[in-house]
């Protein structure tokens, strides 16, 4: 190890995830994957490939994740230290993805056309098991143009391109001649690529935006309270937190539909409540027909064994009838359950660690109009095939999310959460609507575009139009079919090379 490998690995660090810190640097991901392959083929044992893909992945996450601490800090309830620890054991886990690929490409080489690399790591990124989803498409969320084609073959098309793109750079400027001309070559077919998704995307983001003026409107209001964590989950404080949402609320007398964001009423509710609480009944403007709202949950009794918290999502209209509800299915790590719980609970002063249920299914809140809302609820809005799910199979065509981020603090993280959750407009070409706590409450239209978004740590309230458009993408219809199409080729290729190798 010297200190050319180091710098190399560090240099490819920041240039791989600066974008997702500061989305305008995109350009940056395109070639942060070169430093890595410059020492990935310089050292000469596949052990060694993976320790330094391991501590490249490893400084990543470090970077990319560092307002985890406070995370897991707050909402985990762990003194700082330990959460420290934790943070260094997310990072070492979610390093292995990087190790895995260092190895591999280590192995197998760049391949006919340089294409080996970015097969296997969208088959890596497709099937490695993240905490949170950070795909290297990722950091092309402000290049709406050429991500336009998630709606066919998801993010994952866009992850292949970068990978693809990082190793035909390496293979121009660090091989001989004869590799040179391979690189070429892939470098014109790349071109030919990148070019065609380029002009597809600028067909269908007209083709979308008309499709949308042509649409059903709905008009609505996500109201963000701005309540501090320090008084979140205060009985004492309550009254005076529900009575901030209230006074917003009384300005959205033009909006059809209200949305509160997660646990905006702080009280537990049972599942089964058919009638919204008497503090509830006078929040919704008469104006107004319908209240979407996010609350704690609970069936059973609490002595019981049966008895099961959720983070839920209620529907109600104007007389104070409870219509529906929706369960949280994907829960979050370090809040509403614990990785490594049977571990952690080992080390002195660790609290009792207590999980909420899973939901169930993907149940949509629907009122008249035909309109059907796929409330996703926290980060379920980063999961793909969750809101396709909501779409395919309970045609869904309004997305709304109900969050809280004020748990990252005053962070980067709220806006990669936003910018992450662009996606599924895309994949599902639906209105996606961000009701938060502190932000970023946002609307997002079908082409990823955020359209309007509240600042953040403030209270207040968004008032828009949506479309409310129907359809089925091919995305929506066939999953991540080139994710697995992909996946199939690279355990192929591995199989053979592994042969030729005996």
């Amino acid at each position: 190890m010297n200190s050319r490998t180091i710098s190399a690995i560090i240099l490819s660090s920041i240039l791989f995830t600066a974008p997702f810190l500061f989305p305008r640097l995109f350009p940056l991901a395109w070639v942060g994957l070169v430093p890595l392959f410059y020492v990935v083929e310089r050292i000469n044992t596949g052990r060694r490939a993976f320790a330094f893909g391991w501590l490249m992945g490893w400084l990543c996450n470090l970077l990319g994740f560092y307002w985890l601490v406070y995370t897991i800090s707050v909402f985990g309830g762990f003194s700082y230290p330990t959460s420290v620890v934790v943070f260094l054991i997310f990072a070492s886990l979610e390093a292995l993805q990087f190790a895995l690929f260092s190895l591999i490409v280590r192995r197998v080489g760049p391949g006919l056309l340089n294409l080996f690399p970015a097969l296997f790591w969208v088959g890596i990124e497709y099937w490695f098991p993240h905490l949170f989803p950070w795909q290297v498409a990722n950091t092309q969320i402000q290049f709406l143009t050429l991500i336009q084609s998630a709606d066919i073959i998801g993010l994952y098309g866009t992850s292949f391109l970068v990978v693809w793109l990082n190793t035909i750079v390496y293979g121009m400027l660090f091989r001989h001649w004869g590799k040179l001309r391979q690189s070429l070559v892939s470098a014109a077919l790349f071109a030919v690529v990148l070019l065609g998704a380029i002009i597809y995307g600028a067909a269908r983001l007209p083709q979308v935006s008309a499709e949308s003026a042509n649409a059903v409107k709905l008009t609505l209001a996500a109201v963000q309270g701005n309540i501090d964590i320090d008084l979140k989950w205060n009985p004492a404080q309550w009254s005076r937190n529900l009575k901030s949402y209230q006074d917003l609320t009384s300005n959205a007398r033009d909006a059809a539909l209200v949305i509160w964001p997660e646990s905006a009423y702080e009280p537990w509710l049972p599942e089964n409540n058919h009638q919204l609480p008497p503090e509830l009944r006078s929040a919704l403007p008469p104006e107004s027909s319908f209240f979407i709202f996010g609350a704690r949950s609970y069936s059973g009794r609490p002595e019981t064994s049966d008895f099961k918290a959720f983070n839920s999502a209620f529907l109600a209209d104007n007389r104070g009838r409870i219509l529906s509800g929706y369960h949280k299915q994907v829960l979050m790590a370090f809040g509403e359950y614990i990785p490594f719980s049977t571990l952690l609970a080992q080390i002195p002063g660790v609290p009792k660690l207590e999980s909420f249920s899973r939901g169930d299914a993907a149940r949509t809140l629907d009122f008249s109009g035909g309109i059907r809302v796929a409330p996703l609820i926290c980060y379920e809005d980063l999961m793909p095939e969750l809101a396709r799910a909501f779409v395919r199979q309970s045609k869904a065509n309004l997305l709304v999310n109900l969050t809280n981020d004020a748990w990252y603090g005053n962070t980067v993280a709220p806006w990669q959460h936003a910018r992450l959750a662009q996606w599924r407009a895309i994949e599902t070409r639906r209105y996606l609507v961000r009701a938060t706590n502190t932000g970023v409450t946002a609307v997002i239209d079908p082409t990823g575009a955020m359209v309007e978004a509240l600042p953040t740590f403030s209270p207040g309230i968004l008032s828009s139009t949506v479309s409310i458009l129907e359809g089925e993408t091919l995305y929506v219809r066939f999953g991540d079919w080139f994710a697995w199409l992909v996946s199939g080729v690279s355990v192929v290729i591995f199989l053979s090379v592994m042969k030729r190798s005996k």
